[in-house]
């Protein structure tokens, strides 16, 4: 007992050295890039000082990855009597991305254009803009996000759109044969918070200025308004709970986000009288280095007192393939699954092929939930997607798609991934 005594009296001043040279003693980043090091060094945890930790150290370089801004993140450690050096390699692509979407069907084409800054002057400030033809509705979009505004953990968004579309008129059941001409603005603000790794929650708020104005085909019935104006404020409350990290073309990771303007009201009465509820749930597990498997579960509920429908099933942001302007309601539900497989990689090239399945429902009624599942659109395809390395998640995508309910093909073709 004593030698053993005397053995660690000899060992503990090693044990100490032992402990010290585990600690981070200094964290360097090379390569070529424009982002400011402050923003890397807030986005790491495994900072100068802090003890080192195998499974930290591998969040880090996803958190970094994460970013869509490098198109390889490459990390190295090395010892010294002051501790443990770490360095991350990192190459900025270009940050500048191009926007594209186009889906429909020949005589039935939509379509949104636009681009973003995703690392704008280094700071990783977002500023995008987008014109829309979707559904017959012309609109433009335009926005500034700034996801690390405040540090790792606070985020900033302002965004302002104009929509000017024809949409059929809500006769509760009746024959559409009457049009509304409809012109929506919007200004919206939002902040969040990352509370902690898997764990965001948010505030915002939107000022939305409608007008309405009948077209009929013929003398229109005395029980619709010929002209509609409607100003509101939308206050709104959202959490994400869990994370995915982005990792060259592939997701990893899961997360469940919620969001609520549960004390909307509008200008003339100051009432507090509509809400709308939103969920939405992704899942990304890779089978292997070749396979990613990917779904998305969406459902959305709604009271506002507006004169049109809140939600529309269409293939062009929820169901490929699915017919455009005939689902729509207060209350919507989608689905999708894609098996994405890594084919062939060059230098500055890389490409998947998918598999999907798209299934949803839009209504207004109070259906149960066996006639809400046999009524849902149900599509399928398959898709095609090829990237340049330094167009970060700027993804060329074409898929196909086919509708079970009347036989039809839908194509679409985009600058990115479906969800």
């Amino acid at each position: 007992m004593r030698l053993i005594r005397i053995c660690l009296l000899l060992m503990f001043p090693l044990l100490l050295l032992g402990a010290e040279d585990r600690r981070v003693s200094e964290v360097r980043f090379s390569g070529d890039y424009r982002i400011r090091e402050w923003i890397l060094q807030n986005e790491i945890e495994m900072k100068q000082g802090v003890v080192f930790s195998l499974d930290q150290w591998n969040r880090d370089q996803k958190r970094l990855s994460s970013l869509s801004i490098f198109s390889d993140v490459t990390t190295d450690t090395s010892s010294s009597p002051q501790g443990v050096q770490v360095h991350y390699h990192l190459d900025e692509v270009w940050t500048l991305i191009p926007l594209l979407n186009v889906g429909g069907e020949i005589d039935n084409i939509d379509i949104e254009i636009g681009f973003k800054d995703k690392d704008f002057l280094g700071l990783f400030l977002e500023p995008g803009f987008i014109y829309s033809h979707f559904e017959d509705r012309d609109s433009y979009e335009t926005w500034l996000n700034w996801p690390r505004a405040f540090g790792t953990k606070n985020a900033f968004g302002i965004s302002f759109s104009k929509t000017r579309s024809h949409e059929p008129a809500d006769l509760k059941n009746e024959e559409m044969r009457y049009d509304y001409d409809v012109k929506r603005t919007s200004l919206g603000l939002a902040v969040s918070k990352r509370i902690t790794e898997t764990f965001v929650a948010g505030v915002g708020a939107t000022f939305r200025n409608e007008r309405y104005r009948m077209e009929p085909f013929e003398v229109p019935p005395l029980t619709l308004p010929q002209v509609r104006e409607q100003k509101r404020i939308q206050p709104s409350a959202s959490v994400v709970i869990g994370r995915v990290y982005y990792d060259n073309y592939f997701f990893e990771g899961r997360d469940l986000s919620v969001r609520g303007d549960i004390i909307a009201f509008d200008l003339d009465d100051y009432r507090f009288k509509y809400w709308m509820l939103s969920l939405q749930g992704t899942n990304y597990y890779e089978l292997s280095d070749r396979w990613n498997l990917c779904s998305r579960l969406v459902f959305g509920a709604s009271k506002t007192g507006d004169v049109l429908p809140t939600y529309a099933i269409s293939g062009f942001s929820n169901v490929r393939g699915a017919e455009d302007r005939t689902r729509r309601g207060s209350k919507i539900y989608y689905c999708n699954a894609e098996l994405r497989f890594r084919a062939f990689e060059l230098k500055w090239l890389h490409s998947q092929l998918a598999a999907f399945i798209d299934f949803g429902n839009a209504w207004d009624n109070n259906l149960s939930v066996a006639d809400v599942i046999s009524e849902s659109y149900l599509t399928g395809g398959l898709g095609f997607r090829v990237a340049l390395r330094h167009f970060h998640n700027a993804v060329g995508r074409a898929d196909i798609a086919y509708n079970s309910n009347n036989g039809s093909y839908t194509f679409y073709v985009s600058a990115g991934q479906f969800f």
